[in-house]
């Protein structure tokens, strides 16, 4: 299983790199929408002091990360596997001698084979240019690596979940737009959750997704201890649990009624 779920992991990790030009186009798109980032923060800090208790060095640090980590979270497979069912391929990925979730699960490898290309690149860069500050320690930099990983997981069936909405609906670019709204608000990609009003805050602190981006990023900055990392970690597996649940249950409900265009 381990073997084949690589094995379309590399052709889809060279199918994305083939076109070189693209990786150093994405790179410098993220450059830049940093670069607008500290600009505008740079204005705010000007007007004097600090903003939710982090300095100009913290912010500047928080948009490379949170710019470098955002082809890792929010690259994925919903608008595949929605066009894929829309144009009848799910047949095919039915009949695949590996299982639907596990084939899709390789895809998502090959992607964010590429996606951490991306990041790494985008991350040493700007660190060159704008400079950042370095994690609180080695074990805060492995707690991040370790929540960052297990939000991809909650991503991956999250995105599962939206993608099989196609089974429904042929709004295939309208569950894209979703996601990603969903991601850039709750994720803290816009702005430090901190800054949210209370009720935004308080649904953050509900959801997983803070977990995916603005949790990590504190984790690095040295701003959580210990046992709170660990319950983090801990509720992050059971909305691994759950999410995984939910994608299986909509998946045998919807092959059930499924019909093929053509077929």
């Amino acid at each position: 299983m381990l073997s084949r779920i690589w094995a379309i992991a590399k052709q889809t990790a060279n199918e994305n790199l083939y076109y070189r030009f693209d990786l150093i186009l994405y790179i410098f798109n993220f450059i830049v929408e940093i670069t607008v980032y500290i600009f505008i923060w740079l204005a705010i800090y000007k007007q004097g002091g600090q903003i939710s208790g982090m300095s100009f060095e913290q912010i500047t640090t928080y948009y490379i990360l949170v710019v470098s980590l955002n082809p890792i979270i929010v690259w994925g497979i919903n608008e595949t596997i929605g066009v894929a069912i829309r144009e009848g391929e799910i047949l095919r990925e039915l009949l695949n001698p590996i299982s639907y979730f596990s084939y899709y699960f390789g895809i998502r490898i090959g992607e964010l084979i590429e996606a951490v290309i991306v990041s790494i690149l985008t991350f040493a860069i700007c660190a060159l240019l704008f400079g950042v500050l370095p994690p609180a320690g080695l074990v805060n930099f492995l707690f991040f690596i370790g929540v960052i990983s297990l939000s991809i997981l909650i991503v991956y069936f999250f995105e599962l979940i939206l993608g099989m909405t196609a089974f429904y609906t042929d709004s295939v670019w309208g569950i894209e737009v979703l996601k990603r709204a969903i991601l850039n608000i709750f994720s803290g990609m816009i702005a430090p959750i901190t800054l949210f009003p209370e009720f935004l805050q308080k649904i953050s602190h509900f959801l997983p997704f803070k977990d995916c981006i603005y949790t990590p990023i504190n984790i690095y900055f040295g701003s959580l201890n210990t046992v709170e990392i660990l319950q983090i970690i801990i509720k992050q597996c059971i909305w691994i649990v759950f999410l995984y649940a939910i994608a299986k249950f909509i998946f045998h409900k919807a092959i059930k009624n499924i019909t093929i265009n053509g077929g």
